[in-house]
């Protein structure tokens, strides 16, 4: 069934008690709002665009390699691992904007930014507490952002979960990834997930066509950077991401 995945989230922002997104951050027009918690995440998503985009597309990934089934992707998670996740993701956001730095810190230590980033993504069949279910909900959202395309269906976002789920399996740092590293990885493409997606969705319902516009070249920007990969030279399929 087709849905609305970036603009929704303006709703859900809403729901869980924050201001209008783009009021809570509102710096990320103008700047690449991608926090990493360590080089681990731009080292698996490049992981992830070698082994499949780069390699064809749908039919070259849809074998995987032996080892796929051998990684789990899932972890246990702690709450002292989202505490300090959560802490260094508003420290940084809040330099972004010094102006607003106690309201940024109180929205995102004191919503349930998490609980939201689920409540969106289950309709896909992605949930919390799983690695590759974080991943593949930032890669699609930002190739909507980047392509302005609204909408997705829940087969092209699980066929992009294949996608990354047996990138992940072929990365030989991934497996020696404990519950505590897998945790930080998802929960810091969780919070960037909700930041960059609120701050387009806000800036499409208030039909703001110039900061649409520098949100959807930043995400682009993002990704030719970090992952050496042009996200308007993507279609999304059934298969997942081809070129």
């Amino acid at each position: 069934m087709n849905r609305r995945l970036v603009p929704a989230l303006t709703a859900v922002a809403l729901f869980v008690g924050l201001p209008v997104a783009a009021q809570d951050f509102p710096s990320i027009g103008s700047q690449y709002i991608d926090y990493g918690a360590s080089m681990m995440s731009v080292g698996q998503m490049n992981n992830v665009l070698g082994s499949t985009v780069q390699r064809g597309g749908g039919r070259a990934a849809s074998a995987p390699p032996p080892r796929a089934l051998a990684i789990d992707t899932r972890y246990r998670a702690s709450p002292e691992v989202s505490a300090r996740v959560r802490r260094q993701f508003a420290d940084f956001v809040a330099r972004t904007s010094p102006a607003n730095a106690d309201r940024l810190r109180q929205a995102i230590q004191q919503k349930d930014l998490l609980g939201a980033w689920e409540r969106h993504v289950a309709v896909d069949g992605l949930r919390r507490g799983d690695v590759a279910d974080a991943m593949t909900a930032y890669w699609v959202q930002n190739w909507q952002i980047a392509n302005n395309r609204p909408f997705t269906d829940r087969a092209q976002v699980q066929a992009v979960r294949g996608q990354v789920s047996r990138a992940l399996a072929s990365n030989p740092d991934f497996a020696h990834l404990d519950d505590a590293g897998k945790q930080e990885m998802a929960e810091v493409f969780m919070l960037n997930f909700v930041a960059q997606g609120s701050a387009f969705s806000d800036a499409t319902a208030r039909r703001d066509a110039g900061l649409s516009i520098r949100l959807s070249d930043a995400a682009v920007a993002r990704f030719r950077k970090d992952m050496n990969v042009d996200l308007r030279q993507l279609r999304l399929t059934p298969a997942g991401f081809v070129r």
